[in-house]
């Protein structure tokens, strides 16, 4: 089975000369923090993928084609992608009022295809600055507009230790990967912004600010 498309973009992230992406593929973060006994003491990172990257890999995915992922395609694609995951600690940045870290491992993960697709980036050349798309030969055709289904990850976190506060910057420095944090599901008692110093640069000078959700309980 071929890598899904996480694993496949970790893998061309840690390649040489990777960094000639900009951006491949796009993703809408939605971040949902756990809460018990008045702490956060977790989150789920749930993840959707461009129309047309989720098209790729819903066709490698979804072995019977049946348009939804059974508990054993998911299983299968936890077992190709959970490994690439984790060694990239999510592409997550987390902090609970001291320094920040990230998460080493998923308490749970869980795939889906929601059709219609929510989520559509605007047009965008995912071959800019790529040495090959600017070499001489036939262009790559454009994606075909009917694809409209997001393939969803969910990726639940824990935290080290309950805390009153959260902050959770998602991004890839490189910007193989676009990540943008949906502004109209940020969750109660968070707000999101712009991280200080965390970017996106493909361009020298021409910096992508990573998102943040920053979140409090009273």
């Amino acid at each position: 089975m071929r890598l899904p498309v996480f694993a496949l973009a970790i893998v061309m992230l840690l390649a040489p000369g990777a960094a000639s992406a900009h951006p491949h593929i796009w993703m809408l973060q939605r971040v949902k923090p756990i809460v018990s006994d008045g702490n956060y003491t977790g989150l789920e990172l749930e993840w959707r993928f461009d129309p047309a990257s989720s098209e790729n890999e819903i066709a490698v995915i979804d072995q019977d084609k049946d348009g939804s992922l059974s508990s054993a395609e998911v299983q299968r694609l936890a077992a190709d992608t959970l490994q690439a995951l984790e060694q990239d600690n999510f592409m997550t940045w987390l902090n609970t009022g001291g320094k920040d870290f990230r998460p080493t491992k998923a308490e749970a993960f869980n795939a889906s295809i929601e059709d219609p697709a929510s989520f559509t980036p605007p047009e965008w050349d995912r071959n800019a600055g790529d040495k090959e798309a600017s070499a001489p030969g036939p262009k790559q055709p454009k994606e075909s507009p009917d694809k409209t289904r997001n393939l969803v990850y969910t990726i639940r976190v824990a935290l080290p230790q309950p805390s009153k506060t959260l902050t959770i910057t998602t991004y890839d420095p490189e910007d193989f990967i676009r990540v943008d944090v949906d502004k109209t599901k940020v969750p109660a008692n968070c707000t999101l912004g712009k991280h200080p110093s965390y970017k996106s640069e493909f361009i020298p000078g021409h910096p992508v600010p990573a998102d943040m959700v920053s979140c409090k309980l009273p």
